[in-house]
Formats: C-alpha cells, sequence, structure tokens
C-alpha cells in the first residue's frame, strides 16, 4: 500500500480515492487485503521499472521549485481581475504590464486595464500539470468538474469573465483548495493584497479550506515601493507593479528550500553505518527506488528515514483519524505527519521535495 504513496504523487497528483473506486480503476475487485497489496506492487513495480534508478528518467519527475497559480487586479479598473499560471510570479507580472516585449495575456493588455497588481498566489503544486488544472478549474469555476455542482456559487450559470467580484473569485479559490482533486497537496497561499486579505477573512460564501493550509500574509504599501527598468529608478512604482513584494516572497522561499536541501545533502554524508531510518533502523540510501533517503522538516532535527517508511508512519496516523470519524475515505498520499525523533509536524510536500532533490544532486 505505501508504493501508492510515490506512484500518485509521480504520475498522476490525485489526492485521495475511495476504496470503491480503488477496486474499480485498478481491477482488484472483494481480493483479501494481502493479493491487493501484492498485486497492486507488481503492476504498479513493473510500470515504474527504472524511473527512480535513472538519472535521465529521475528528472522527468522532477518536482519544480516553485509553480503557482495567481490572481491579478487591475489597478484602474478595481473590480478587473485576471487568473494565471507560472513559476515566476516577478517575471510574469512584468509581462503583464508590457514591461517585457514578449509574454502577458490579450486580456491584460486592453487599454485601461494596466496597470495590474498581482494579489494572490497558490503554490507548491508537485508538476506544471496539476498548478494548469488548478488553474483552468478557477477560470471555469462554473463548470470544473473539481466543484461538485452543488457546491458551486452559480450552478449552471456561466462566470461573467475577468469582472467577477473579489469575493466569488476567492470564495472559488477555497472551493478547490477544498476539493478532493487538491486538498492533499499540500498547497501554501500567499496573499499581497489587504483587500484580498479581507475578503478571505470575511468569507463571504462560508466556504471551508482545509485546516492545515499554509498562509502567507505579505501585505505592504504600494506606494513606497520602488523599483528599477535597465538601471533607472521609477518614481511612480504603482505604474510598475508591486514587484518589491513578489522579489521579496521568492527569495524567501527560495532560500528556505535551499536550508532544508542543504541539510539534507549534510546528513547524506553521514557515515553508511550513520545513517539509517528512524522507522526500521535499516540503512539508507538514495538510490534505493522507492525506499530513498528522506530527512526531516524541521531544522533544529536530524531524524533520517526510507520515504516508504514515513509515508507509512504518517498514513497510519490518518488512517486512525478516519476510523473515529466513521469514513471509508482511502488515501494514497499522507498530508502530513509528526517526526518520530522531535515530534514536530511535517508536511509531505516539503519531505518529498526534498527527497527527490537528493535523488537529482547526489
Amino acid at each position: 500500500m505505501v508504493l501508492m504513496v510515490l506512484v500518485y504523487h509521480l504520475s498522476s497528483g490525485c489526492g485521495l480515492i475511495t476504496e470503491s473506486q480503488a477496486e474499480s480503476q485498478f481491477g482488484f475487485g472483494s481480493q483479501p487485503e494481502s493479493q491487493f497489496e501484492s498485486q497492486f506492487e507488481s503492476q504498479f513495480e513493473s510500470q515504474l521499472g527504472s524511473q527512480l534508478d535513472s538519472q535521465t528518467d529521475r528528472s522527468k519527475h522532477l518536482i519544480p521549485r516553485m509553480y503557482g497559480v495567481y490572481l491579478l487586479k487591475s489597478l484602474p479598473k478595481k473590480s478587473c481581475f485576471y487568473v494565471g499560471s507560472t513559476p515566476d510570479p516577478h517575471r510574469r507580472l512584468r509581462q503583464h504590464n508590457g514591461e517585457l516585449a514578449r509574454g502577458g495575456a490579450y486580456r491584460t493588455k486592453k487599454k485601461g486595464y494596466r496597470p495590474w497588481k498581482m494579489v494572490f498566489y497558490v503554490f507548491g503544486f508537485p508538476n506544471k500539470i496539476s498548478a494548469l488544472q488548478f488553474e483552468h478549474a478557477w477560470q471555469h469555476a462554473y463548470q470544473t468538474r473539481h466543484i461538485p455542482f452543488e457546491k458551486r456559487l452559480n450552478p449552471g450559470k456561466r462566470h461573467t469573465g475577468s469582472g467577477t467580484s473579489l469575493h466569488s473569485k476567492v470564495a472559488n479559490c477555497r472551493l478547490l483548495l477544498n476539493s478532493e482533486g487538491f486538498n492533499r497537496l499540500g498547497l501554501k497561499v500567499v496573499i499581497f493584497d489587504s483587500s484580498v486579505y479581507d475578503a478571505w477573512l470575511k468569507n463571504k460564501y462560508g466556504v471551508p479550506v482545509p485546516e492545515d493550509l499554509q498562509i502567507d500574509v505579505r501585505i505592504a504599501n504600494l506606494e513606497t515601493e520602488k523599483t528599477t527598468t535597465a538601471g533607472a529608478a521609477v518614481d511612480d512604482a504603482v505604474a510598475s507593479g508591486n514587484y518589491n513584494q513578489l522579489k521579496e516572497f521568492i527569495e524567501y522561499n527560495s532560500a528556505f528550500q535551499d536550508t532544508y536541501f542543504q541539510k539534507c545533502k549534510e546528513l547524506y554524508r553521514k557515515p553508511d553505518e550513520l545513517r539509517t531510518c528512524k522507522v526500521c533502523d535499516k540503512q539508507v540510501d538514495v538510490e534505493d527506488g522507492l525506499h530513498t533517503m528522506c530527512v526531516c522538516g524541521q531544522s533544529s532535527c536530524t531524524c533520517i528515514y526510507h520515504l516508504s517508511c514515513l509515508s507509512e508512519k504518517f498514513l497510519e496516523a490518518e488512517e486512525e483519524k478516519m476510523a473515529d470519524k466513521g469514513t471509508d475515505e482511502f488515501h494514497v498520499l499522507p498530508k502530513m505527519g509528526k517526526c518520530i525523533g522531535c515530534n514536530k509536524i511535517n508536511f509531505w510536500n516539503l519531505v518529498i521535495r526534498g527527497a527527490m532533490n537528493l535523488q537529482q544532486n547526489i
């Protein structure tokens, strides 16, 4: 069953399925659990094969350092918004505002709409495809399969394009963050605008979000922003967008990941006899397929695990909680769990990134 965790993360990005859906999808019917697991592992090991044993093939599954879906707000027309996706928010905003010759979008080029400000960013997607799926679903919330018909804000009614209200934009994003397709990916939210933050807190439509959703609020006075174009200071910062906010966010996120990745590398360099899994007490390596090395995400903790061992522990803890709630949901991907050593929360999104980075760079 542990194999499901990595296979789904690397191939489809799905969040969870019910046991009946698993039976239907993989054709295991009512087989005993041991036979179910054996047949599942055999089927997917043959598909996965050497993907994690080859440097070339592993690169195909490399998780992007950052890829997210953003919300733009027109500064001249406060009620106009635009949804897009990008791995580089700073560069993308420059494209939308016409500061770069190539890129941008037709809707954001319309006269009287520039400049735009990036007010909201959802990131942490495991691949570009899942980010594009989120983007498309947010743009077409009135018909996306990710939002059940009965939960849509206006069931069966087409939206009105970029003029949709801020409260509707925020509500639809919340619906997607809590949907089965995305609520187990460990996505994060960063807010750059006070009006968006107010709308988020007000939650006009009463849409819940995952309890463990990480939110970063970075609200600054846009009037005080200074940026440069071709080395020259720009006095009218409003005309250039919130570039300083985006730069600071990107630098912080990059530094956070780099620190964790460096820690993973340092622990990997420990003598073989000291590099053992905290769960099974067996030696850990990065070339061991699905049992590759992973590290606790807490800066002060040096615990090492087999990725499969840690995922199993996380899933076991989640299953106990689900049993208490009386639900039959079958999770194939952990969201989070506590480290055995420091007893602090680890988010799977970060742990899997560390493991993949080790495989790619060691």
